[in-house]
C-alpha cells in the first residue's frame, strides 16, 4: 500500500567562501561520492510518547534523474507502534507469539527526489519530494495490523518524514562540509548540472568589490512598496534606478528588469536615498556627508527612492559594489554583484 505525501522544503548549507578565483569553475561528484555521503548518516531515531517509536536507517542514494533535476534516495523507518483501542482485532494481536507489553513493530520504506538548486546567496536549496512511503513489514496476524493500523500508518509516516527533516538536514550539511572545504578557492555555487551518473557543481565570483549595503528592500511585490527599476547605459555601462518605468533618454539606456521593491515615503521605516550622476557614474547613498563626494565629478539630483532604515518583514540588503576597472557602482539585492565581470 503506498501513500503520497506533499512537498517539503530543507535548506543545506553547502559553504563556498569568496576568494581570489580567476573565472568560473566546474566540479563533477560521482554517483558513488555522493553514495559514500548518504550512506554514513547516522540512525535518526523518532517517537511520540505512549504511541510510537523507532529510528530511520539505511540512507541509500539510488541514483539521478536527469529530467526532474533530482537526486533519487530511499530510506528505511524501523519501530513499534501502541495499538490504540482494545477490541477483536488487538486481542487476537496480543495472543500472538510476538506480542510484547502491548507494543507491535513496523517497518517501512521511504522513497524521496532530491532536487538541487543554487541559492542567491551561494547555498543550495535542496527541495525535497517524498514519492512513496511503501509497507514492509507488519508483524502480527496478516492483514489484521494493516487494519488495526489504519490513520496510525498516516500518522507514523508523515511524522518520520516531517519531523525528521531537520535532523537529516544537520547530518547531511555535517558531512558535506567537510568534503566542500576542498572548494572554497573556486568561489560561490552557483548552478548544478545533472547527468545520468554524477553531478557538476558550478562556482563563480564577480570581481567588483563589495562596498556594503545602502539600506534594506523587498526582493517581491508587496502592499507599500513600488518597483524600482534599474537601467543600463549602452554607451558606459552604468546603471540608474527609477521608481518611473519610463526614462528621458531612449535608445540611451535599455531596461536592466526590477531591481527591487522599495518602500513608500508614507512608511515610517523608510529613510531617503540620494542620487548624484557623473559623467559615467551614478551614485547612490543615504548619507551624502559622509560619501566625501567630489561636486566636480557628481551633481545631486535629490532624493531618487527610498530604502528601510532597518530589516523587516523578508526585506533583504540593497548592496553597493564598485567596479574598480571601469569607475562604475552597481546595486543590487544579490549579496554577490550577479556575479558579474
Amino acid at each position: 500500500m503506498a501513500h503520497r505525501f506533499c512537498r517539503l522544503v530543507v535548506v543545506f548549507a553547502i559553504a563556498a567562501v569568496p576568494c581570489k578565483a580567476k573565472a568560473a569553475t566546474e566540479i563533477r561528484l560521482e554517483k558513488d561520492f555522493l553514495a559514500g555521503v548518504v550512506e554514513k548518516l547516522p540512525p535518526s531515531p523518532f517517537e511520540k510518547a505512549g504511541q510510537y517509536r523507532g529510528s530511520v536507517h539505511s540512507y541509500r542514494l539510488a541514483g539521478f534523474d536527469p529530467k526532474r533535476r533530482s537526486l533519487l534516495a530511499a530510506f528505511t523507518a524501523e519501530g513499534e507502534f501502541q495499538p490504540p483501542a482494545s477490541g477483536p482485532i488487538s486481542e487476537r494481536v496480543s495472543r500472538s507469539k510476538d506480542h510484547t507489553d502491548g507494543w507491535r513493530k513496523f517497518r517501512f520504506e521511504i522513497k524521496a527526489s532530491v532536487n538541487v538548486e543554487a541559492g542567491m546567496d551561494g547555498s543550495p536549496r535542496f527541495k525535497v519530494d517524498v514519492d512513496e512511503v511503501k509497507r514492509t513489514e507488519l508483524e502480527g496476524v496478516a492483514g489484521l495490523l494493516a487494519k488495526l493500523l489504519g490513520k496510525r500508518f498516516d500518522e507514523i509516516a508523515t511524522q518520520v518524514v516531517d519531523g525528521k527533516a531537520a535532523a537529516v538536514n544537520q547530518q547531511l550539511n555535517a558531512e558535506i562540509m567537510k568534503r566542500a572545504a576542498a572548494f572554497k578557492d573556486y568561489g560561490v555555487f552557483c548552478g548544478i548540472d545533472y547527468a545520468v551518473d554524477s553531478v557538476v557543481l558550478r562556482f563563480d565570483l564577480t570581481r567588483l568589490k563589495r562596498e556594503g549595503f545602502v539600506g534594506y528592500v523587498f526582493p517581491e511585490p508587496r502592499p507599500g512598496a513600488s518597483a524600482l527599476h534599474r537601467w543600463v547605459d549602452m554607451r558606459t555601462g552604468a546603471h540608474r534606478y527609477t521608481l518611473s518605468p519610463s526614462l528621458e533618454s531612449p535608445g540611451r539606456y535599455i531596461s536592466d528588469g526590477i531591481a527591487g521593491y522599495v518602500p513608500d515615503a508614507s512608511d515610517p521605516a523608510a529613510k531617503p536615498l540620494y542620487a548624484f550622476r557623473g559623467r559615467i557614474d551614478n551614485f547612490y547613498t543615504p548619507d551624502p556627508q559622509h560619501e566625501m563626494i567630489r561636486p566636480r565629478l557628481f551633481r545631486a539630483e535629490g532624493v531618487a527612492f527610498n530604502v528601510l532604515a532597518e530589516p523587516k518583514d523578508g526585506a533583504v540588503p540593497f548592496y553597493r559594489f564598485f567596479d574598480e576597472r571601469r569607475g562604475l557602482h552597481f546595486y543590487t539585492v544579490h549579496p554577490h554583484a550577479e556575479f558579474a565581470k
